[in-house]
């Protein structure tokens, strides 16, 4: 009996072996907490929190606090040494379940460096996952690059509808991904979207300047209250009941393109949120599906940036099934 108890005490103190890490580029500038709960899924949050009141979590060997903004190369000790051996649990969950199931078609490349992974999002497809495991591009994108780092996690820049198509940024390490969110809410980053709509919008060209607010309980966006929102319009094709759009959001609001285009009476075709109820689409056979495309990415000419991707403008090929509206 003795000899049991002494095995489990010398378990016990080994599983509180301290243990520490050195921040990476892709930790820096982020919450000591926030890092913490990344790196040990594990431990609770409260258990996180008491740890650090109590001085259990050092940063360069002094005390911290919690919301502390981390720098790279500094060392954190941590008493949980045993947690963060394993991979990231919420990384280990999405990549298995994939596997289990018929396997996921792969995204389609537009251009790929090693900061940046700009893909081609095909209608249908959520941009995260709604659940624990499911389908969605950033899944795809870990399940792809099997990706094992637990200090960081590719993420996108920006989101897409479901039902809508195109060119969708995936940022592969933390400090691309705070540059571009930093650019995308500065308005850097150019947006052009291209539109199937009931009508043809007279003038040919214009903007629509007209305030944008979203109701969470039931997502749908409210125009002529809230948030400023603006988009700039051009025909570029039209045809007997519907004609193709190009729209530049200036602005990035939830449904953007979307509402505005239905408050100057000319909907998105397949749009039964905003636009008409009936299904009005035999010019094609295609269905279920918001005809509006992410057409182009343009990226600022910008000194923080790497030098391929300064400056560049990335482009998804419309689908065919654009035209069909326009014969």
């Amino acid at each position: 009996m003795k000899q049991r108890q002494g095995t489990e005490g010398a378990a016990s103190r080994t599983e509180r072996r301290p243990d520490c890490f050195t921040v990476t580029a892709d930790q820096a500038g982020r919450r000591l907490d926030r890092v913490l709960r990344g790196l040990y899924p594990g431990v609770p949050l409260s258990a996180i929190m008491k740890a650090i009141r109590h001085g259990e979590v050092r940063v360069d060997g002094g005390r911290s606090e919690g919301a502390a903004r981390l720098t790279a190369g500094c060392a954190v000790t941590t008493p949980w040494a045993a947690e963060r051996k394993r991979p990231a649990q919420s990384t280990v969950s999405v990549t298995s379940a994939l596997k289990k199931t018929t396997a996921a078609p792969k995204l389609r490349t537009v251009l790929k460096t090693d900061a940046l992974w700009f893909v081609d999002k095909p209608p249908g497809l959520l941009s995260q996952p709604d659940r624990r495991g499911g389908d969605s591009v950033v899944t795809r994108a870990w399940d792809e690059l099997d990706w094992r780092r637990d200090d960081f996690r590719p993420a996108l820049v920006g989101r897409l509808d479901r039902n809508v198509s195109g060119v969708m940024m995936i940022a592969l390490d933390a400090p691309t991904l705070r540059l571009l969110w930093s650019f995308m809410s500065e308005g850097l980053v150019k947006k052009i979207y291209r539109a199937v709509v009931y009508g043809r919008p007279d003038p040919a060209e214009g903007e629509i300047d007209i305030t944008l607010r979203k109701d969470k309980l039931s997502n749908m966006v409210t125009a002529g209250e809230g948030q400023e929102a603006l988009t700039r319009y051009r025909v570029l094709d039209v045809g007997a009941v519907f004609s193709l759009v190009e729209l530049e959001l200036v602005t990035g609001r939830p449904h953007q393109a979307r509402v505005h285009m239905s408050a100057i009476g000319h909907p998105i075709a397949g749009d039964s949120k905003y636009g008409p109820k009936r299904r009005c689409f035999t010019q094609t056979r295609v269905k279920n599906r918001v005809f509006l495309h992410a057409y182009s990415l343009g990226l600022p000419d910008h000194p923080s940036l790497p030098s391929d991707l300064r400056g560049v403008t990335v482009v998804s090929r419309l689908p065919e099934a654009f035209r069909d509206f326009l014969a």
